[in-house]
Parts: structure tokens; C-alpha cells; sequence
């Protein structure tokens, strides 16, 4: 698999966007409990608002969140479509195949369970 210095510079933003450890914990809570308020994210992750804000803020501006208002709520959630091209960089230099429900590709190598190629796999 081949990919252009423009795919890599755009898979080197998003890897800056989530090299960080609060960043990839509010990304797991997303994934895993789907869109979120400020004040649950904060519940669920005890990361508190000042904090919480400034990490949602990179996520946001790295386009990896999407925001949505509802009155003074505003709700978070994945933009998995802006992980895709990071993720098939990280499967393909993992060595392992981006699982898209064909059959050949489940008969690969699976994704081992820990590593960075799975957490690509998931987004």
C-alpha cells in the first residue's frame, strides 16, 4: 500500500491530535459510550472542565470530534471518517489488514489485542 506525503502529513496531525494520554482516554469514552455532554464526559473520564476543554479543543480543531448543540449542551462525538487514512497507515506498517467484513481479509493475520493497530482498527 502506497501512500502520498500529503495522506502522511494528514496521518502525522492526527496522530499529534491523540499522542496524548487524556486525549486518547476521551476518545476510548467516546467509542465506547457514544455522544457525550461536557459535564458526562467529565463524569465518566474525572477529567475535570478546564482541562476537559482545552483537550476536547485540539480534538475538535484536529477534526476528530464534532460538536452538536442542544440549548446550553453542547454534545461530543467521533469523526471516525478523519481516522480512516491514519488507521490504514498504522495497519499497513503494523503488518496487519484493516478488516472491512470481506472474507479474505478474515482469514489474515488478526489484530493483536494491545496494540496501536487495534485501537486504528476500532476507529
Amino acid at each position: 500500500m502506497t501512500f502520498t506525503d500529503t495522506q502522511l502529513e494528514e496521518a502525522a496531525s492526527v496522530l499529534k491530535a491523540i499522542a496524548h494520554d487524556v486525549r486518547l482516554k476521551l476518545l476510548r469514552t467516546l467509542l465506547e459510550h457514544g455522544e457525550k455532554s461536557v459535564g458526562e464526559l467529565e463524569a465518566l473520564t474525572g477529567i475535570g472542565q478546564p482541562g476537559l476543554s482545552q483537550q476536547l479543543a485540539i480534538l475538535r480543531k484536529a477534526e476528530l470530534v464534532q460538536t452538536r448543540r442542544d440549548a446550553k449542551l453542547v454534545f461530543y462525538s467521533i469523526v471516525s471518517a478523519n481516522m480512516e487514512g491514519t488507521a490504514e497507515l498504522l495497519c499497513a506498517l503494523a503488518g496487519t489488514p484493516i478488516n472491512r467484513g470481506d472474507t479474505a481479509a478474515k482469514t489474515k493475520r488478526p489484530f493483536p489485542q494491545g496494540s496501536v493497530a487495534t485501537f486504528a482498527k476500532i476507529l
